[in-house]
């Protein structure tokens, strides 16, 4: 009952993470119950108008929409929360984890930003279908997706890290079985040498498990509802409840089927009987099984939970070059392709003018996945700016010599750069004109990837070709196409509001000359923000999942050397007491087990490759050390035992 009340202790981490992230969802201060998800690429609506068709629909029908948004400004990982209408919401909330402040803002955060998003529903959910129709008349894409504590489970799970801590914890919850099974073998073999009906053997047997189990669950979880309520507020309790509650309910119907099926394996013979053997010998193949894969399970997360681990600070960096870029926007085209045909060489003049005011930026990449040619030692090419290298922070690149990729650069980019560039006869000297670096040992360059909307890529082994203009090295088209692809960058909403004004592109001056839909300036972060912050939580639960099959190996291990050492009483305790040492003795089976274990190990290295090989490593020896620890200790136990005529 200790260890099940550790796992289920386990379980209510996992359950109190899965509160987090509904409530990161759906922010249960806000009374938020539904989000729907806004995709406005593919329809009629420019910005203005879609935001002014949300804000219309949300007053009539009394929907208190709210549109989640990075809160870009206060320079942290927390979001805010604007409320397209005046409403009751507080100004700010605390969230489940404690940690930071949510915030309401008014309408005048989404000035420059686009309207796709996610928007929760504060208010009235029952006339929702309403503003989805409206909207998907007019080529909208919606989704909407209700709160459910279900689904914050079911989504949670498809995440390696939290797969991870499940999967220890039916790991550890099959070693109390086998443990469970150990005690009541001696009297399960009495009964059914008295004629006792197997399913009554067998109820009595799991019922007593799942009563222990049953008990357990639920010291724990009035404990953790208690606490969670008194730390983080009654508001949270429905909540947590029902994930802990799913999660208890799973793992201990899990243990019972592991638990039956053991027994079944494991009934006593007539044979073992009249022999007058030892009681646990049927449950010898079941222990030497959950060692192994628990051993299996421990090795094989070692690795990667180690990778998580040290690559969290490169999640934290890659976290950090996404704030770098808080206050970068793009450019948002909402007109046809022929009118942006009309503008081009406006666009053009206006990256001039940002170029030389040291406000634009500047990242286009070509990936293998994407690129159809030969990119030798390189995953990636991308063409950048000073301006984008500043940004980020780059100043860890070694140069790189033209010579040495002058062979690929214009086998691969010649022809293209003949299309992209202004003087299409000089591809190949427009391309030994910029100079080209590479990433120190370490170092992840965060790229724009060419056509990918703003999206960065961090790689280690990209070729960088720092273009000297980029007004001067590609066209009006190709710029024209890179702006509307976000691969072009300008510093804050204000300056480049009035580059537009001076370059002929505000809205009255698109208006003047017939050109229907508008040029915005949208923030480029806001996405890229709010998935860093998921990853938070996975580096440190797969570290956690590991110490719970680490738990579990050395329960079981400790079992089946319990059995082993039952098997062998008869054999061991002459030996002692004639002087043998403990060593000599448990040689034979030790080295036994060490040697299948190093077969694991080796198994596991051949079928993962991992890079952190010393964490596989010290998975390793901890079992090392636990198998002949785990021996030692039994074969004394049993020793103690018969001398004092117990066993």
């Amino acid at each position: 009952m200790v260890v099940a009340g550790a796992l289920f202790a386990l379980l209510a981490l996992v359950a109190a993470i899965v509160t987090d992230l509904h409530d990161r969802d759906f922010p249960q201060a806000l009374g938020a119950q539904t989000r729907v998800g806004l995709d406005f690429a593919e329809s009629r609506f420019s910005d203005r108008e879609a935001f002014d068709t949300l804000t219309r629909l949300d007053a009539a029908d009394g929907l208190g929409l709210v549109r989640i948004a990075p809160d870009l400004a206060g320079g942290s990982d927390e979001r805010v929360f604007v409320s397209l209408n005046d409403s009751d919401l507080p100004a700010s909330f605390s969230w489940f984890s404690g940690s930071g402040e949510g915030r309401v803002v008014g309408r005048d955060r989404l000035a420059n930003s686009s309207p796709d998003g996610s928007y929760l529903v504060t208010g009235d959910s029952t006339r929702l279908g309403a503003l989805t129709d409206e909207l998907a008349a007019g080529g909208v894409r919606v989704t909407r997706i209700d709160a459910s504590v279900v689904g914050s489970l079911k989504f949670t799970m498809r995440e390696g890290g939290f797969g991870a801590a499940i999967l220890a914890a039916f790991a550890l919850i099959a070693a109390l079985a086998l443990f469970w099974l150990s005690m009541k073998a001696r009297s399960r073999a009495l009964r059914v040498l008295g004629g006792c009906p197997t399913p009554r053997i067998h109820a009595q047997d799991l019922g007593g498990f799942a009563g222990a189990l049953l008990l357990s669950a639920a010291v724990v979880t009035v404990a953790a509802t208690l606490w969670v309520g008194a730390a983080n507020g009654w508001l949270y309790v429905g909540v947590f409840a029902r994930a802990l509650a799913g999660l208890e309910l799973g793992v201990i119907s899990v243990s019972l089927l592991v638990a039956l099926i053991m027994s079944a394996s494991a009934w006593p013979s007539a044979t073992m009987l009249a022999t007058r053997q030892p009681a646990v010998k049927s449950l010898r193949k079941a222990a030497v099984v959950i060692q192994a894969v628990t051993f299996l399970l421990v090795v094989g997360a070692a690795a990667p939970a180690w990778s998580a681990y040290r690559n969290s600070a490169a999640t934290a960096a890659e976290t950090a070059q996404w704030k770098n870029l808080a206050d970068q926007v793009a450019l948002q085209f909402g007109m046809s392709d022929d009118d942006m045909t009309a503008l081009e060489p406006q666009v053009g003049n206006l990256i001039k003018d940002a170029e030389s005011s040291g406000e634009a930026a500047f990242s286009y990449a070509f990936s293998k996945e994407t690129w159809s040619g030969d990119l030798g030692d390189y995953s990636a090419v991308a063409f950048v700016n000073q301006k984008w290298l500043e940004l980020m922070a780059a100043t860890s690149l070694d140069p790189v010599p033209f010579d040495r990729v002058q062979g690929m650069v214009t086998r691969e980019f010649g022809e293209t750069f003949q299309l992209l560039s202004r003087d299409q006869r000089a591809g190949a000297a427009t391309l030994a004109g910029f100079s080209y670096r590479e990433p120190a040992d370490g170092l992840r360059v965060p790229i724009g990837v060419g056509g990918g909307g703003g999206s960065l890529e961090f790689l280690d082994d990209v070729l960088v070709a720092v273009v000297p203009s980029v007004r001067d090295t590609f066209n009006d088209r190709n710029l024209t196409s890179m702006a509307s692809t976000r691969n072009v960058l300008f510093t804050g909403v204000a300056g480049t509001q009035a580059l537009l004004d001076r370059n002929g592109l505000s809205a009255e001056a698109l208006a003047g000359r017939g050109i229907k839909g508008d040029l915005s300036v949208v923030y480029v972060a806001e996405e890229g923000i709010l998935r860093a912050q998921f990853m938070a939580y996975l580096v440190w639960l797969m570290n956690l999942a590991l110490a719970a099959l680490v738990v579990a190996f050395g329960v079981a291990a400790a079992i089946s050397a319990l059995i082993t050492a039952l098997l062998h009483a008869k054999r061991d305790f002459p030996l002692r007491l004639a002087g043998h040492s403990w060593s000599r003795i448990l040689q034979s089976r030790v080295a036994r087990e060490l040697v299948a274990g190093a077969l694991i190990v080796a198994l596991v290295a051949a079928f993962q490759r991992p890079e952190a090989f010393g964490a596989l490593l010290t998975a390793a020896l901890f079992g090392v050390f636990v198998v002949p620890l785990s021996h030692l200790a039994a074969a004394r136990w049993c020793f103690g035992g018969v001398s004092r005529r117990r066993i």
